[in-house]
């Protein structure tokens, strides 16, 4: 192979590594070794093409920024290395950077001979690399870094093949004669100049683009892991949280009976309270076993029960309900429903989930509200629409209402757990449903909640 063969081989294979290290940037864009190689691979795509540029003419600006911009390029790649094991190159990069840019610009003020610039230029390198091997070895102590060890002794491989090329570059033209025979010549600078920096370059690059993918990988697998951890964690709590509340409660139940019993007698107001008490209790049972039944297990012994139910009639006994515990705020129920609509679903989660969606709007709602619940067919679903006279939602907040523990900017002021609409939207999901949010024209919030209607319909 003769030498512009080579070096035209060599400039493609470089600039397609230009490109790919730019590309490494989207795959981790916070990380600062992947910043550094996406810098090394626009600083190299340039400096490559302007040197290939000034080919043709005298030596002059172009040639001068483009070689410094290929050897910006190798020390941002070991810059890069060295952030990625967890190091800083404080100011030695910029400095050797400097260093580098003076002595060229010099070498060709001076009119310095083409041999010259060239063992300049090899020299830099070596240094660059060397630098970058260095890393490599220390790194190589770090016991945190043995799941690298193919990569890293893949990219040590492409350091010592780049080292031998621009060493052997040095000792040609050191040693070259002037009764060199030209076409053996030739073929040696093609050899040691070209085509062992080619597989250098070929090792090299694709190495750190392995130990980026294998430090991803592990990142993945460590976030896989606290993942599972947390995952079994809240299911032993689901398990103790089943086995456990039920006593304590159904305790609470029968005093209250007891002492509702033994009170009948008593002042209306006691009976009312005690009744209120006994509701508010029911109601914690509910909440309780649908919150049991609503986290998804894997061995299928806690979960939703279907069966076909009349959701007009569920949506009564809902208002009802919800209407006795916010007795005190007295708001204005109304109903509209066409006929009678049957679905195939759990009747005490559609019911938490309803009850949830009342609540909310009663409460965060002003004293006698409207609140208002529209029941109708579109197509194969069935669609429920609640609205009320509350404070409404931010409209940049409406997707982020749907948040665990996420809590609206304005109903901060009343007492909340910001779970209500997460346990609504994990309920439906399980049913195959949708929730949408929107804020009305005339003022409150707008809920849509749509349903598959059973095959019988």
């Amino acid at each position: 192979m003769d030498t512009p063969t080579a070096s035209l081989a060599l400039a493609i294979t470089q600039l397609c590594i230009s490109f790919i290290m730019v590309g490494v940037y989207f795959a981790a864009p916070t990380e600062r070794h992947t910043r550094l190689w996406a810098q090394f691979g626009v600083c190299s795509a340039v400096g490559m093409t302007l040197i290939v540029l000034s080919a043709s003419g005298p030596p002059g600006p172009m040639l001068v920024i483009g070689n410094i911009l290929l050897i910006a390029a190798c020390l941002q790649v070991w810059a890069g290395l060295r952030a990625f094991f967890g190091h800083t190159t404080r100011y030695s990069a910029y400095a050797l950077g400097m260093g580098f840019a003076l002595i060229y610009t010099l070498l060709i003020a001076l009119e310095a001979a083409l041999a010259t610039r060239l063992l300049f230029s090899s020299a830099s390198l070596i240094l660059i690399f060397l630098l970058c091997l260095q890393t490599l070895l220390v790194c190589a102590h770090d016991h945190s870094s043995a799941r690298h060890a193919y990569a890293r002794r893949m990219a040590i491989t492409g350091l010592c093949l780049l080292l031998m090329g621009h060493i052997g570059r040095i000792v040609l033209l050191l040693t070259q004669q002037e009764g060199t025979v030209q076409a053996a010549f030739s073929q040696l600078n093609a050899l040691l100049v070209y085509l062992i920096p080619l597989a250098g370059t070929v090792l090299f690059f694709p190495a750190l683009l392995l130990l980026n993918f294998e430090r991803i990988k592990d990142q993945l697998l460590l976030s896989l892991d606290a993942r599972q951890d947390a995952l079994e964690t809240q299911t032993r709590f689901v398990e103790m949280f089943s086995h456990e509340y039920r006593t304590p409660l159904a305790i609470i139940r029968t005093n209250l009976d007891i002492l509702h019993s033994k009170l009948q007698t008593g002042s209306a107001s006691t009976g009312h309270n005690l009744e209120k008490m006994q509701r508010a209790v029911g109601r914690l049972v509910e909440v309780a076993e649908t919150a049991v039944r609503s986290e998804p297990r894997e061995d299928g012994k806690i979960g939703p029960i279907r069966a076909p139910l009349q959701f007009p009639q569920l949506l009564q006994e809902v208002i009802a309900e919800a209407a006795q515990f916010w007795s005190e705020k007295a708001p204005q129920i109304s109903f509209d429903s066409a006929q009678d609509y049957t679905i195939i679903g759990d009747r005490a989660l559609l019911k938490t989930a309803v009850l949830n969606l009342l609540d909310n709007a009663i409460k965060y709602g002003p004293p006698a509200g409207q609140v208002g619940l529209q029941l109708s067919q579109q197509g194969n679903c069935l669609r429920l629409l609640i609205t009320d006279q509350g404070p409404g939602i931010p409209e940049h907040e409406l997707d982020l209402v749907y948040g665990k523990y996420y809590r609206g900017s304005r109903t901060r002021l009343v007492a909340g757990s910001g779970m209500g609409l997460y346990l609504v939207l994990r309920i439906i999901s399980q049913h195959a449903g949708g929730v949408g949010l929107a804020n009305r024209a005339e003022g409150g919030t707008a809920v849509t909640i749509t349903l598959p209607l059973s095959t019988q319909e």
